[in-house]
């Protein structure tokens, strides 16, 4: 296991730890380690969490997709933004990573959608399926991709 991994582990372990929190309608913003995180929950429990790391560069962020248990590692995740379809592929550890151009540019795209879209649904490879709401998105989540929102508050 990489170091990377190890501390992507220790951080969604550690979640629950944080400094600075605020909710937004559905979405709430927090940190925890150094990582800013915005995060949904539905009804049922499912959770859709992004990460930004410390650099706030948009190829370090992390999305991990929880629909009944973790998204399976390798496999795709379509997510439904209105009436538009982003995809992503998992990892090894079933987490989405946006370490390459291509993947920056299709979170950049995910993120401006997911801040102007109404509906918004995951759906995993093997089927499994989730609605979120977007109530509090706006305020939640920077304008650009993991540009600090918290860095301006008391720490």
């Amino acid at each position: 296991m990489s170091r990377k991994s190890v501390l992507i582990a220790v951080l969604v372990a550690c979640a629950p730890m944080t400094a600075i929190a605020a909710q937004h309608g559905k979405w709430h913003s927090d940190e925890a380690h150094g990582y800013e995180r915005y995060w949904t929950q539905n009804s049922k429990g499912d959770r859709f969490t992004i990460w930004c790391p410390p650099s706030h560069k948009p190829g370090d962020a992390l999305i991990s997709v929880n629909i009944h248990g973790s998204a399976s590692p390798q496999s795709l995740v379509r997510i439904q933004l209105d009436r538009k379809l982003v995809k992503f592929k998992t990892d090894s550890k079933g987490f989405i990573r946006n370490n390459c151009a291509a993947c920056v540019d299709n979170l950049t795209y995910f993120w401006h959608q997911l801040r102007s879209s109404k509906k918004f649904a995951v759906q995993l490879e093997d089927k499994r399926f989730a609605g979120f709401s977007l109530d509090g998105i706006q305020e939640a989540i920077p304008s650009s991709v993991c540009s600090s929102r918290m860095a301006g508050q008391s720490r």
